[in-house]
């Protein structure tokens, strides 16, 4: 790990900054989050409560010159947890924390842009994954990422736009032997067409390439291609959206999306599958102060051990601003993550938000969880040998959080 922590810091150096940035500014942010929930990790049976601590710190320098900026972010978060419930975690408490560079210059349109980024992260696999599938398993030590990313955005014409990137991360572990390493590779374009102020079109394309360090040394291509809408119906009412298809090949290897519910498919190792991916935004101003929201989302990749899945969620949304200083924010949604077995959700939340001051921020909220029974009996992924240990059966959470946030301004910009 520190070698590559050396070797995110040496690029972040060469990184092309403009020749004496003369307007700089430094920012930071610190969090502290406690967290009341009666069943944390969606146990069956309910081992019982559960107490969490999440601290937080993020800081930012940005240099900015008229044609290019420069910005350096960073990140460190600690959690830990208390209480009967916690006996069910991997482990208690864990540390993660990344940095990321980030240079981009400025052509005469205001649409053109060259951006370059270099970035690394560190943080608990359990907890890593935890996050992202709402599922305890059984690895251990970290997983850290190395990126390396680039593009450009281009004005065509007066309603054509172009936007073309790509990047690279490397994911690995410390120790080593805690999973499988892998390389991910994806480049993707964008072309929009404005055709009047209130309807633009699009269309996107991405093809994304996984490597695996494994015993088979088992690759995955995943294509991805949407065509896309963006309407504005009146100053009210406005639609985002786009749908298309994901294509996976999988090489020397299973692919879980193609053997949940298919017998005989997890005894091949080339494997190919197809599915529809989705995003769609509709949103509704009821009012100067209160927006509704309907959004639906369906995309397939990895996650970020490795393992695929694909995840299918449907929200809807309120925000209302009571005045300056306060708003009230209503949740509900139903999802569906398909991994090495199939399993449904459903959650409702509300928040209150209120800024303290023009530094201090502070936010309380209720989240309900219900997780349905879940299908499919595999233990540990067949790409990466992960194990899911998560429970099978339904359970339900409450949970009660309670966040409070200073921003600060070290060095405000000159301009």
């Amino acid at each position: 790990m520190r070698a590559a922590v050396l070797a995110v810091s040496t690029s972040l150096c060469v990184l092309p900054v403009s020749a004496s940035a003369e307007d700089w500014s430094l920012r930071s942010t610190q969090s502290e989050t406690v967290e009341f929930n009666d069943n944390m990790f969606l146990q069956n049976p309910n081992p019982g409560y559960t107490v969490g601590s999440y601290t937080g710190i993020t800081s930012n320098a940005e240099a900015r010159t008229p044609t290019s900026k420069f910005d350096l972010d960073s990140n460190v978060n600690y959690r830990k947890y208390w209480g009967p419930g916690a006996e069910a975690a991997p482990q208690t408490e864990s540390l993660s924390y990344g940095f990321t560079g980030h240079y981009e210059s400025y052509g005469k349109n205001t649409f053109d842009r060259n951006f370059v980024e270099s970035s690394f992260s560190s943080q608990s696999s359990a907890f890593a994954l935890l996050d992202q599938l709402g599922v305890l398993s059984g690895v251990n030590g970290a997983v850290d990422q190395f990126t390396l990313r680039g593009g450009i955005d281009r004005a065509l014409t007066a309603r054509d736009t172009i936007s073309v990137n790509a990047q690279s991360t490397h994911t690995f572990y410390d120790p080593s032997g805690a999973g499988t390493a892998f390389t991910d590779t994806l480049a993707s374009g964008i072309w929009q067409h404005r055709l009047n102020a209130n309807l633009s079109l699009s269309s996107s394309t991405q093809a994304e390439w996984l490597s695996y360090e494994n015993t088979l040394g088992t690759d995955v291509l995943i294509l991805r291609n949407q065509e896309g809408v963006d309407v504005s119906f009146s100053p009210l009412l406005s639609f985002r959206g786009s749908a298309g298809a994901a294509y996976i090949k999988t090489e020397n290897g299973v692919n879980t999306l193609t053997s949940i519910g298919a017998p005989g498919a997890s005894g091949s190792l080339s494997s190919s599958s197809v599915g529809f991916i989705t995003d769609m935004l509709l949103t509704y101003k009821a009012l100067k102060s209160t927006t509704f929201t309907l959004s639906a989302t369906q995309t397939v990749g990895p996650t970020i051990v490795g393992s695929l899945y694909q995840v299918g969620i449907l929200r809807a949304g309120m925000t209302h601003t009571i005045n300056s200083h306060s708003s009230l924010s209503l949740a509900a949604d139903v999802s569906r993550t398909i991994s090495t077995n199939t399993t449904d959700f459903a959650s409702a939340s509300i928040a209150y938000s209120h800024e303290l001051t023009r530094e201090w921020n502070a936010q309380i909220s209720y989240r309900h969880l219900h997780r349905f029974a879940s299908s499919g009996s595999a233990t540990f992924d067949p790409i990466t040998g992960t194990p899911i240990l998560s429970g099978t059966g339904p359970a339900d959470s409450n949970s009660i959080l309670v966040v409070v946030s200073k921003s600060i301004t070290i060095l405000p910009h000159s301009n």
